[in-house]
């Protein structure tokens, strides 16, 4: 498989499942998200992404051997 098809989100390090489609990107703090609603308790989320996205951001997580090496 090519490398731009292994960049989606979902097996980036920074990505948090919220369901089997979706999560949030934590490579940032979260953003301001606004104050329409008076049913909010706080406004301060990380973006939402689609497993299937991907960003000039992407990371693979990082693995730790046994030895504790990183590989």
């Amino acid at each position: 498989m090519n490398e731009i098809a292994e960049r989606h989100c979902e097996l980036c390090r920074y990505f948090v499942a919220v369901d089997a489609l979706n999560g949030t990107c934590h490579r940032f703090p979260p953003v301001f998200a606004g104050d329409s609603s008076p049913r909010e308790n706080h406004h301060w989320r990380f973006p939402q992404v689609s497993i299937h996205a991907w960003c000039g951001e992407f990371q693979r997580p990082v693995q730790i051997s046994s030895s504790g090496t990183t590989i």
